[in-house]
Order: C-alpha cells, then sequence, then structure tokens
C-alpha cells in the first residue's frame, strides 16, 4: 500500500455544464452515493461564472428537485437532476457551488439501482425525435418492486457553444409501479407528443424530513 488514501469519497457531487454527447441534456448534476444506506439530499447551488465568480443575480432552479428533498439516491448509486438559470447573467453560469442543506437517510428496502428511462415511439425503439416520442420505456433492475416518478423536459435549441436550457418540465400524474426486474412503457398523452426533448424519472419513496449533512467532498 502507498503513503496516500486514494478511495473515493463516499458521497460526491459534480456538475456538467455541457454534455459530451449532444443528444443528451446538459446543465445536469449527480450525487453519487457510494455509502451503504440510501440517501435523499437537499442541495442549494451558487452560480459561478467560467472565472468562478459568483453571480449573485442568478436563481438556480431544478427539474426533478435535488433541492428540496425530492430525489433518492440509492446504496451505491447515483441520482441525477437537471439545473436551469434565471436572471441577469443566466447565459454566463458554467459552475456551481454546491451546499448541503440536508441528508435524510433512507431505507430503500433492496432498492440499490435507480430507474432507467428513455423515449420511445409507437414500435417501443429507443428514438431522441421528439416527433417519435410516443411513450417513455422505464425499466426496474431491482429484485424488488418499485414506485416511479416521471419528468418529461423540454429544451431550448442549441445556440453556439453555450449550454443547453432546460426551458419546461411536466411531471405525470401519479407515480408508476414497476415490478421486480421488470420494464414497462408508458405512453404519452395526445396533448403533449411532439412537445418535449427528454425523460428523466427517479424513485418515489416516503420522506420523514431532512437530518443533518455527512461530510461531503464534492468532486
Amino acid at each position: 500500500m502507498g503513503l496516500f488514501n486514494r478511495r473515493k469519497p463516499p458521497i460526491s457531487v459534480s456538475y456538467v455544464p455541457k454534455a459530451s454527447d449532444p443528444d443528451a441534456p446538459d446543465q445536469t448534476v449527480t450525487l453519487s452515493n457510494g455509502s451503504e444506506v440510501g440517501l435523499r439530499p437537499i442541495l442549494r447551488f451558487v452560480p459561478r461564472d467560467q472565472y468562478g465568480r459568483e453571480l449573485p443575480n442568478v436563481e438556480v432552479g431544478t427539474v426533478l428537485g435535488i433541492d428540496r428533498g425530492a430525489v433518492v439516491a440509492p446504496p451505491g448509486s447515483a441520482a441525477t437532476d437537471v439545473l436551469h438559470f434565471h436572471g441577469q447573467g443566466a447565459r454566463n453560469v458554467r459552475g456551481v457551488e454546491v451546499h448541503v442543506e440536508g441528508m435524510e437517510q433512507v431505507d430503500l428496502d433492496g432498492i440499490v439501482a435507480p430507474v432507467e428511462a428513455l423515449m420511445v415511439d409507437l414500435e417501443e425503439h429507443a428514438t431522441l425525435d421528439p416527433q417519435d416520442f410516443w411513450g417513455i420505456g422505464l425499466v426496474n433492475r431491482n429484485e424488488v418492486p418499485i414506485s416511479v416518478g416521471v419528468t418529461l423536459v423540454e429544451y431550448e435549441e442549441r445556440v453556439g457553444d453555450a449550454p443547453r436550457q432546460a426551458v419546461d418540465a411536466v411531471t405525470l400524474d401519479g407515480t408508476v409501479d414497476l415490478a421486480s426486474q421488470s420494464h414497462e412503457v408508458v405512453w404519452l398523452p395526445e396533448e403533449v407528443r411532439g412537445r418535449f426533448h427528454g425523460v428523466l424519472a427517479h424513485v418515489v419513496v416516503p420522506w420523514t424530513g431532512p437530518t443533518e449533512p455527512p461530510p461531503l467532498d464534492p468532486a
């Protein structure tokens, strides 16, 4: 063994202003949970420009609600949310400073993997074209059943090299119940077809309130 401990911290947060894949969402924040328990974070974000300067007039919002305890990271897995920025200087955001306002330990009863969600067409094939986006393919790789919340996201058109902003999001009413080791397609209501460019899904569990945050070493 060497003199230095190179193990990754059990909990870390990363922010990606612009995805390397042009079809993937920009401005994502991911909490990686390397611990042995499920975690429900409440995060706060301070927006900064490419030089690391704070942008005090910019407000930060989230699509799924990782800033208000609406997202859970299973043990040994991760939870991802999409940020959006508003106000003077919003287009200049290239990084965020993350503060942990709360962190609740959650008993997920055997859930160790996040739900997988993708856009599908009428033939139930994966698609990236909003015009062919007729349904949501959901996959549960856990050995236990889960309840899932599903959110549709609309993104603006890409402009140059700037990160693409999420401009609207709609969460489907209720939750989707998935059996263990199963997959299912949820068809979109007709009034929203062709409007959205992406889908996010997350495991839904009851919330008993935040506790004191554990030590955090953001990546």
